[in-house]
């Protein structure tokens, strides 16, 4: 097992990697869309398990890639977690006053912060990885999306990320 500074490492260099890709495929163009407009955030979300590792080290790796920057390998893990349940409250409070019948399957909202002041949220449910549940969880993302307003917290949050009960990614939408 990789200790958490590899892992992170690891990350940060793929994310670079592929942010020097976007660069040399998209010219100065590119960087602007990747920084400015959030792409590394997003695109860090269809990386797979480089990313999945750490994917604020992914996330600041492609930051750095993009815009040439030197590399600046993290020295332990970069994406910080913390659990909101006062959000998580309210959100529930609005999926119930929608009639919607999600609200039992959400467990816990996490602000995922990848980068300085970006961050995705994480909506934790009862949905198992297998089954037909990823139709409602896609549901459950399109209905979050409906209800955030974008100014709860400081920065900037891009996506949120529906997770089942094995943690494995079930839906994900745009913010």
């Amino acid at each position: 097992m990789k200790d958490k500074k590899k892992v992170a490492q690891d990350a940060y260099i793929a994310g670079y990697n592929r942010g020097r890709a976007v660069r040399d495929a998209g010219g100065k163009g590119s960087s602007v869309r990747e920084v400015v407009w959030g792409g590394c955030t997003r695109r860090a979300l269809s990386a797979g398990q480089e990313a999945e590792a750490d994917r604020g080290a992914w996330v600041s790796g492609c930051l750095d890639g993009v815009s040439e920057n030197a590399e600046h390998l993290p020295s332990g893990q970069v994406t910080k977690r913390t659990n909101d349940q006062d959000l998580l409250e309210r959100f529930k409070a609005w999926l119930s006053d929608t009639d919607k019948p999600m609200t039992a399957h959400v467990n816990r909202l996490t602000l995922v912060e990848l980068h300085r002041s970006d961050y995705d949220i994480e909506l934790t449910t009862g949905y198992p990885s297998t089954g037909d549940d990823h139709s409602a969880a896609t549901d459950l993302a399109q209905s979050f999306v409906t209800w955030w307003d974008g100014d709860d917290g400081d920065g900037t949050a891009w996506n949120v990320v529906v997770r089942g009960t094995d943690g494995e990614k079930l839906a994900t939408n745009r913010l």
